[in-house]
């Protein structure tokens, strides 16, 4: 009966289900290259970051990138969420942004928030200041149902917490880059508050439980885990290696083991993360594998 509905809704407004879900959204934007994606269920649309200019542009299903946000506080920007009418982005600074100088370069983590309609900013904040000695980047975000934003950074080997106010709300080395490229990157948080946390370098997946850290037991390699999606109890990652793929994980011990129920070659090159929309998770690949001399493209697939 429901699909029934869903069908009539969409012959009324001029709009057949193939056109309501496509299989691949091409994006188009100057140059973007985006590493984070969100969808935005009141407005219906996705948003997307800029690692070159550090903005935040909507696509809607034909592609095109619409500038929502150009603050300039922001460098790269990283991880996205959309929650209450509430845009949270990830800023960071790693040398590739037209933005990038000496004074901010491995020194940035922040959290902005912003009106997911209007782009209007409502705060901002400088994570990297809670600790000036250590470098920094920005890299992903989760946000409790509460409005509390939990924040990883890939240099300095924290977890930040946001309400209201900014804090270390916890460190520990293992979330330290293992020799070269990110340390913590991707997190989630888990329906009774624990928070997932990839590990790129480490080639390893964490569970942050109660002030606890410890390493997921996986039964087969996961590469190098970036963006990290729960949908329908299991976990969708991106491993960011030649591998090029999407592999899901189930676990049936809140998450001290976890099985690799599915391994998929990407056919996009350089995935980095995931949003799920009424019509299914969409895997984004900003084309940070062209950025010299860099492309107006970018792909949003379906799962």
């Amino acid at each position: 009966m429901r699909s029934l509905i869903v069908a009539l809704a969409l012959v009324l407004v001029g709009t057949t289900p193939a056109q309501a879900c496509p299989a691949v959204i091409k994006g188009n934007g100057s140059k973007l290259h985006p590493e984070g994606v969100a969808y935005d269920r009141a407005h219906g649309r996705f948003v997307v970051g800029s690692v070159v200019h550090g903005t935040v542009s909507t696509v809607e299903r034909d592609g095109q990138a619409k500038t929502l946000v150009d603050d300039p506080a922001l460098i790269t920007t990283m991880g996205l969420a959309v929650r209450a009418g509430r845009l949270y982005v990830i800023n960071g600074d790693v040398g590739i942004s037209k933005k990038s100088s000496p004074a901010t370069l491995k020194k940035t983590a922040g959290l902005g928030i912003y009106n997911a309609w209007t782009g209007k900013k409502i705060a901002y904040y400088d994570l990297g200041a809670l600790d000036p000695s250590r470098e920094h980047f920005g890299n992903d975000v989760a946000v409790a149902p509460d409005g509390t934003a939990y924040v990883t950074d890939s240099y300095s080997g924290a977890i930040y917490k946001v309400k209201n106010k900014a804090e270390v709300f916890f460190r520990d080395d293992r979330l330290l880059p293992a020799g070269r490229g990110n340390g913590a990157n991707g997190i989630v948080r888990l329906p009774n508050g624990d928070l997932l946390i990839a590990h790129s370098s480490g080639r390893a997946l964490y569970k942050l439980s109660n002030n606890v850290l410890t390493q997921v037991t996986t039964d087969a390699p996961i590469g190098a885990p970036d963006g990290l999606l729960i949908d329908n109890g299991q976990l969708l990652a991106i491993d960011n290696t030649a591998a090029n793929r999407v592999i899901s994980l189930k676990s049936t011990d809140n998450w001290t083991t976890a099985k690799v129920t599915k391994s998929v070659p990407w056919t996009d090159k350089a995935p980095t993360t995931m949003a799920k929309s009424p019509c299914g998770v969409y895997v984004l690949s900003g084309r940070l594998d062209q950025l010299n001399p860099g492309t107006d493209e970018f792909w949003l697939r379906r799962w």
